[in-house]
């Protein structure tokens, strides 16, 4: 055998090699036991929806810490299994600043997002 092909056989045991040793190995998988983008979101006075993304590997759900008519969770969006998305609908405000927590919970995990909707001062009544 000339050098030539010595060295393109070595080329081609040491890719074999790589490529079998990176077959072996597995996927990276990110876990997340509940996180989220945000603990703390400032809504626009106007209504709206908005999705408030959840990462967790696990079952969780989401529910406000208060009654409140101004604001809610979408049905069918209250709950999840891995990551998914919380869609919150609120309504117009020309009052004052509204305040509530929505809460997340899996298992032993919890994570509050504090939801502050600003006012339209322009339509406030001045007596």
């Amino acid at each position: 055998m000339n050098c030539s092909m010595k060295t393109s056989i070595r080329i081609l045991f040491v890719t074999v090699v790589l490529m079998l040793a990176a077959g072996c190995q597995k996927p990276f998988e990110k876990h997340y036991d509940l996180a989220v983008d945000s603990n703390a979101y400032t809504l626009p006075y106007t209504g709206d929806t908005f999705p408030l993304y959840v990462y967790c590997s696990g079952a969780w759900t989401a529910e406000f810490d208060a009654e409140v008519s101004w604001i809610r969770i979408e049905e069918g969006t209250e709950k999840g299994q891995g990551n998914g998305v919380v869609r919150i609908t609120y309504k117009d405000n020309d009052d004052a600043l509204r305040q509530v927590n929505l809460v997340l919970r899996s298992g032993e995990f919890t994570q509050t997002v504090a939801l502050e909707q600003k006012y339209n001062s322009t339509h406030m009544v001045v007596e």
